[in-house]
């Protein structure tokens, strides 16, 4: 969890705890005392009804399977770090925390390749297991999305590749694929 700490979890802190809306501060709650021992969430955000679970990666590389942890962060029964003995409060919503070394669009090419391929599934899965934002890391600054609007935007690029006669479900065309992702994600911004 080094490189997730220092490059993601950190930035994401630092970005909650200066950011308040309506008058309503955030609070950083439960974070896991020894890099080893996370059996939580990599980070927990709290503020009047609203409960933001974050699982943070760091893709050291840019392939569809380094987003296995991210997918699977729901469901796992993992407690909230919370007064009652509940696991979950009934305010709490999953959010996914994405940070990279590498280009921005090449990390936005692979995520709209891997909501591209069942969007219907992906729509389901963020309804039933609440999962509520997106959040993009890079050189410490935060962006934030709704998982909403990033399923959105992943159907105008699969509507886009494919009007252009590129394969979504193919290993080619990645330049022009990586073009019509940082066209779809330039209004990102980043804090």
């Amino acid at each position: 969890m080094g490189n997730e700490k220092k490059l993601v979890v950190n930035p994401l802190k630092k970005y909650f705890l200066t950011k308040s809306r309506s008058g309503a501060k955030w609070m950083v709650k439960g974070e896991p005392r020894t890099p080893t021992a996370a059996t939580g969430w990599d980070l927990q955000v709290v503020r009047h009804n609203q409960v933001l679970l974050i699982e943070a990666k760091y893709l050291s590389r840019s392939f569809i399977s380094s987003f296995a942890g991210l997918v699977i962060s729901p469901l796992p029964n993992r407690p909230e770090k919370m007064k009652s003995k509940k696991r979950k409060s009934w305010s709490s919503v999953v959010c996914w925390a994405i940070g990279s070394g590498y280009k921005k669009r090449n990390i936005y090419q692979v995520i709209f390749d891997y909501f591209a391929r069942n969007i219907k599934f992906w729509l389901v899965y963020s309804k039933v297991l609440k999962v509520k934002y997106i959040f993009f890391v890079f050189d410490k600054k935060v962006a934030q999305v709704s998982f909403e609007q990033m399923l959105k935007r992943s159907m105008s690029y699969k509507k886009e590749v494919v009007s252009r006669g590129i394969d979504v479900y193919g290993r080619k065309d990645y330049k022009v694929k990586r073009e019509i992702a940082d066209s779809l994600m330039n209004n990102l911004k980043f804090k």
